[in-house]
């Protein structure tokens, strides 16, 4: 697990935005595990302005996580949060990407969809991924085990709550269909990106503790080739 700090979240924005326009050039067919939230916005807009003559007509993206029974129209949804900010501005063709229908009735035959298309592709070059206050990535809360592969999770507390500045107004949350940590641990890189002092205390105890079920973002430590970018906020504690 590799650690470094930028300024701002421009910085990291911008070093995170190269490392994937990179990536791209020398794997055009690349796949790709991408995250929403707040954090990785900035991120994709860098691509958008930096990746002008970047061919990302070959790569495959996926989406990490998705609230269960909240539509792909959604504001909210992790499909509009990446689709809005990076792959409509990129004109990516919607058939080289994929999100989990959360709005399925079986969502088990959804996380088994993206497992095969995960398995097909011999896992995943990247993975991108922001980190929950409870040491949550993607939506595997805390007491999911490593070793899972694609799968329905039971929010926790924080973020059912947190979850709420993602809509304009409440909505039920319950439960999340997400990428398992097995996935990350297959993939070929892996990146944790957080900003912000709110951050700081679960990367201070991501780093000062031991790999454990019970703070999923310790997964990182079992990875041979993971980066943890953060920003100096973030960082006020370590």
């Amino acid at each position: 697990m590799q650690i470094q700090t930028f300024q701002n979240p421009e910085q990291l924005a911008t070093h995170t935005a190269k490392f994937i326009i990179d990536l791209v050039k020398t794997k055009p067919t690349a796949t790709l595990i991408l995250t929403s939230g707040d954090t990785p916005v900035l991120t994709y807009k860098k691509i958008v302005e930096l990746a002008k003559s970047t061919d990302f007509e070959q790569v495959t993206i996926i989406g990490l996580d998705e609230w269960v029974g909240i539509p792909a129209t959604s504001e909210g949804s992790c499909r509009f949060i990446v689709e809005e900010n990076l792959l409509k501005p990129l004109s990516i063709n919607p058939k080289q990407y994929t999100f989990f229908d959360s709005m399925t009735a079986d969502l088990y035959s959804e996380c088994k969809r993206v497992d095969e298309l995960l398995f097909s592709k011999g896992g995943a070059d990247l993975i991108i991924v922001g980190v929950g206050v409870n040491g949550h990535i993607g939506l595997n809360e805390p007491g999911y085990s490593f070793e899972n592969y694609c799968h329905v999770s039971e929010l926790a507390d924080v973020t059912i709550q947190i979850g709420q500045k993602y809509f304009k107004e409440n909505t039920p949350l319950t439960q999340g269909i997400t990428i398992g940590l097995k996935h990350l641990l297959e993939a070929k890189v892996a990146i944790l990106i957080a900003t912000g002092e709110r951050k700081a205390e679960v990367l201070k105890q991501t780093i000062d503790q031991e790999p454990s079920v019970e703070l999923p973002s310790t997964v990182f430590k079992l990875h041979k080739n993971s980066f943890v970018w953060i920003d100096e906020a973030a960082a006020k504690l370590l």
